[in-house]
């Protein structure tokens, strides 16, 4: 018993790890887009619903579609990731889950490729669709997970939660004086997002979309360790 238990933790630390890096890719992802096609969101639909609205009072057509293509990217992400991911498996790691995460992983490799191209007039879209599909799919992959409630894209939730936490530990009057668990993944989840975007920031001035491999290699080396570690243990949940 004492062994399944350090098994257990030990498990739990990886996965905890892996819902982090994926909070990275995210930023990464996010910043591609906003830098390099047309300042649209493709993970982060909330600010790109913002742009929708800006795009739209201001008469901005090309910023009008770049976002209701994102948008329908997104939405295709999380539909294609929820006919993959059921209810009916309540296991640790999900096999749906990396199946999720293997076809992000071929769609950002799909926009690797094409990014190399001339891009056309219509391009573009083509580009930012790409990216919202994925991010569509890691969303829902991730929620699956239910880890501290990180959705790994969408993280105004997780800032007001984390806070929360803070506000009922230190203001609260209870004894206890300490984090959770749960907050600290979620404050881990913010500044790794944040970490993306600096990472790709940097990144994309000088070379435009390369810096798309490194999420790429992320997801590939997650779903490796997904396989290896978690595909053997699922009744660990």
């Amino acid at each position: 018993m004492p062994e399944r238990i350090e098994s257990y933790l030990t498990d739990a630390i990886y996965r905890n790890i892996m819902i982090l890096l994926l909070c990275l890719t995210a930023g990464i992802v996010d910043v591609i887009g906003y830098l390099s096609l047309d300042h649209v969101f493709t993970a982060n639909m909330t600010g790109n619903i913002i742009l929708l609205g800006l795009a739209i009072g201001n008469s901005f057509q090309t910023a009008i579609l770049n976002s209701l293509t994102a948008l329908a990217g997104f939405i295709t992400g999380v539909i294609l990731a929820s006919a993959i991911v059921t209810n009916k498996e309540k296991t640790f790691w999900p096999p749906a889950v990396t199946t999720v995460l293997a076809v992000e992983g071929a769609v950002l490799l799909l926009f690797a490729l094409l990014s190399y191209f001339a891009v056309s007039a219509s391009f573009p879209y083509l580009l930012i669709i790409l990216l919202s599909i994925a991010m569509g799919l890691q969303t829902t992959a991730a929620r699956k997970l239910g880890i501290a409630g990180i959705s790994t894209t969408v993280l105004t939730g997780t800032l007001a939660t984390f806070f929360e936490d803070f506000t009922a530990r230190f203001f609260g009057g209870g004894k206890k004086k300490g984090f959770t668990t749960d907050a600290l993944l979620r404050a881990a989840a913010l500044v790794l997002y944040c970490s993306g975007a600096v990472i790709a920031a940097l990144a994309e001035p000088s070379y435009q979309f390369t810096i798309i491999w490194l999420p790429i290699a992320i997801i590939i080396g997650i779903i490796i360790l997904a396989v290896t570690r978690f595909h053997n243990a699922l009744e660990k949940d």
